[in-house]
Parts: C-alpha cells; structure tokens; sequence
C-alpha cells in the first residue's frame, strides 16, 4: 500500500515522520504533498501515485481541509482519504462531515492504518479496525471503538527523508526539531490535552516516552546526514521524568554535544535539573509565564503556578547560563489592560531574554472555550469557522479594551527585550492603543524572536519566515 500525506504547514510533522519509518517497517510506502511548498497540488500528488491519501490538519486549517478534501475527491475519486491528527481525535464527527473525507483515524495512527489497509481488500471487515470512522452501506457514519493509546514509540523507525527527497529546502533549516514524548500529565484550561486525555481515558497510559538510547539515534540519523545549528526539543513538556533526563542528557553530551532548546513548566526545575541541562549544551528553555496576574493564571487558565515559581525558575537558569524564552497570552478572558501590562513588567523582573506573546486562540471545546461562552465572549454557535488562522494578530472575543490589550501584546516583545522602552511604549499604547498603529510590530517582533532565540542567520530566518508567511 501506497499512502500519500498531504498537509498545509511548510514544517515536517511529528505524526507523519513516526507513521512513515513505522509504515515503512510494516511493509508499506509514503509520500507526503505539501501544499505551502507546490504549485499544483494536484500534479504533485499524481506524481506520487498513491492507493490512499491522508490528510494532516491542524483545528486552525479547517477551511483548508473542506477545500482540499473536496478538490481530492474531484480529482481523485476512485482514492479513499483519511483523515488524522489531534483535530481528528477531537472531532470526528466534524471531520466525517466534510466533503470527499473516507476515513477518519480517531487514534494513534499506529494502531490503526495497517488494519485499515487491509480492511480496503475486505470492506466487511471494517467494523473490525479500532479507531476508526466511516460510512456504512447505507451511508451513515459509523465509528468503531477508540483504539488503545500506542505504547511503544520506537525512535529508530522515525524518518525524516519522507520530506527531505521531496523538500530539500526543509533539510537545510538550521534549527531541526525532535520530539521525544506523546501527551502532558497537566489540564490547563486553553489546552487540547485535558480534551483528549479524557477521551482516552482507560485506553492505556497517556504521556509515553521513546527510549533514551533510541531517541539518540534518531538524533544522531538526521544530524549525521543532514547537519545542524541548533536543535529544538518541541515536547509539550521536556521534563517530566528526571531518571529519563539524566540518561538522556548523559548520551546526549556525548554523542550529539549541540546547543539545544527544550519547553518546561516553571515548577518543574530546581538546581540539579538546571545544571544538568546546562552542562549540556541547553542554551535556551521556554516556559509559559501565560500572564501576570497570578489569579487569572490560576483561576481563569487553570494552571497552578505562581510567580514565586516563576521567579524561581528564572533564577535557576540564569545562575547556570541558560537563556529564558517566556509564553505569554494576551486577550485572555477577565484581562484588564493593566493585567496585561502586568505581564510586561513580569517578563521584565525576571529578565526574561526572548517573550512569545501570542493572542489567545479558543479552541471549541476546552474548558476556556466553554467558559467564554458562557460569559457572553463568545457566540453560542461558535465553532472552527470562526477561528482566525494565526494566534498572532487579533482576538476573536468580545471583550472590553480589545485593541489596546492587542496592542501591548504587538508591542510586548520589544518593552522585554529593550526595558528602556516600556515606558514610551506603554504610554503609546494608553493614548494610541485603539489603532492600528502599532500592527507592524508583530511581524518585526517575530521574526527578531525567532532568529536570535534559535541562534541561527538572518538568512536561515527569513527563509523560514518566509514559508509562513500564509499563516499571518
């Protein structure tokens, strides 16, 4: 069987570079058609001569996905689609109502395709395949038992070429990005993996972790082959499992030994985590400070951390020569203007080196959503077609003083990175704060983030930028 991912983002995708190298072992092919990157969608997927497609979405991409499913089935329509990722674990029923959509893949890709595959040479064995949705003969949508949770992540069966013999613009990218983990142990408000632990519930263990010794090989495969600056650990959470760590990192500092980045929660590091890390080559972690008013992080974002662990955190990691990278909201439900120039100063007490400072996104369905919903910030009927592409530049919520809260978001990144400005800056958003004067910022602020976070060229960051250039 010969399988065709198609996606939108011009990135590789965790999801599709574990299920090609499993697929592979299994005795199957891949392909995968990015749509950012071609020309001609169609063409491209011609040429790659498949017997089925798939399709990775993101909540976001939803316009995308009825277009793409539609113009496919035209196309194409002797070749059954499925459908996969976390928005089709969330949402199938959605999914199974677009146009041109087969399958839908309710699981771990793992546990389902190879059934799947072999149920299209027998149709009546289809109730048969876990995790998976279809219509029947008489054209209602069935769904089959979630499948179990995969447990065994094998690293050594991961590929990268998948994308790279496509895309060799995407081996040269100077920062690579690995993951080393599936899922988060927490439930913050904002976030999909409350949702999707619950739906899973009793199908296995949730946060599953690859072998350090077969994550150091996926590492040293790609790097050996294709080279790199830096590397970027996207795990939700990279420290959730200090034994794990502490094997890794050993290996880590001996077989690989370049500088890298990794995501934590701010309670999670003490002393000997930081040291570790930076005795590592670690030169950058990110964790969410989300806002600075302690109450709305707790209460609103359901996320126990305090400033005081904050403050804690950031210490730790200066004290051992690690730079700070925050995430930040703005636009957040019950944020004043003066919560959100909280946030500012908060960045700046603790000398916070690079700030991420997004718009919050409410995905329907989680908890914030349904909360903002429930205090009139958002329609009743609300649902993915209201979402706008990109958490970067407007709020979608009816709430008060939204242009100046976006506006100290537009203008947060530079009050952080040069405190100097805080003053001029905020005063400029007080009295000028309900324009869009200070629009610009978001797309300076950005790439000026990505490139000195990261450590790469300017080069290497505006080509990058460049193919996201669709999701502003």
């Amino acid at each position: 069987m010969r399988l065709c991912f198609i996606q939108k983002g011009a990135f590789p995708y965790f999801g599709i570079i574990e299920l090609a190298g499993f697929l592979r072992w299994k005795g199957h092919e891949s392909d995968v058609v990015i749509d950012d990157l071609e020309d001609d969608l169609v063409r491209a997927v011609k040429d790659a001569r498949p017997d089925m497609l798939g399709i990775s979405c993101m909540s976001t991409e939803t316009s995308w996905l009825a277009e793409t499913a539609k113009l496919l089935h035209r196309e194409f329509p002797e070749l059954p689609l499925v459908v996969g990722g976390v928005h089709a674990m969330l949402y199938p029923e959605m999914v199974m109502s677009v146009e041109g959509v087969t399958y839908v893949c309710t699981g771990d890709g793992e546990e389902t395709l190879p059934a799947l595959f072999a149920a299209l040479k027998d149709p009546s064995t289809l109730p048969d395949v876990p995790g998976l949705g279809y219509r029947d003969a008489e054209g209602r949508i069935v769904f089959t038992p979630r499948a179990s949770l995969y447990q065994t992540i094998d690293a050594s069966l991961a590929t990268r070429d998948v994308y790279y013999n496509r895309y060799p613009l995407l081996s040269r990218d100077e920062l690579k990005q690995f993951s080393s983990s599936r899922g988060c142990p927490f439930a913050c408000a904002f976030c999909f993996n409350s949702q999707l632990r619950r739906l899973t519930q009793g199908l296995g263990t949730y946060v599953r972790r690859k072998s350090p010794e077969l994550f150091i090989k996926e590492i040293e495969a790609t790097v050996g082959t294709y080279g790199v600056k830096t590397i970027f650990f996207a795990d939700d959470l990279f420290l959730t499992n200090k034994k794990w760590l502490r094997q890794f990192l050993a290996l880590y500092k001996e077989r690989v030994n370049v500088p890298f980045m990794c995501s934590v929660r701010a309670d999670s590091v003490d002393e000997e985590t930081a040291k570790m890390l930076g005795e590592s080559q670690c030169s950058t972690i990110t964790f969410g400070l989300e806002t600075g008013n302690e109450q709305l992080r707790k209460n609103v974002l359901q996320k126990s951390v305090t400033d005081e662990h904050i403050r804690q955190c950031a210490a730790v990691l200066r004290k051992n020569g690690i730079k700070i990278q925050s995430s930040n909201m703005f636009c957040i439900p019950d944020e004043t203007f003066e919560d959100a120039l909280k946030t500012v100063r908060m960045n700046i007490e603790v000398k916070v080196d690079f700030a991420f400072c997004t718009i919050f996104m409410p995905f329907p369905g989680t908890p914030l959503a349904n909360y903002c919903i429930e205090k009139g910030l958002l329609k009743k009927d609300f649902d993915f077609r209201d979402l706008p592409k990109s958490f970067l530049t407007n709020s979608i919520l009816n709430i008060k003083d939204r242009k100046r809260l976006q506006s100290v978001q537009r203008c947060a990144y530079f009050m952080i990175r040069y405190p100097i400005l805080y003053r001029p800056l905020a005063l400029l958003v007080r009295l000028f704060g309900n324009s869009g004067l200070f629009y610009p910022l978001v797309f300076l602020g950005t790439f000026m983030r990505y490139k000195e976070e990261r450590g790469i060229s300017f080069r290497a960051a505006v080509r990058f930028l460049w193919r996201f250039r669709s999701s502003f």
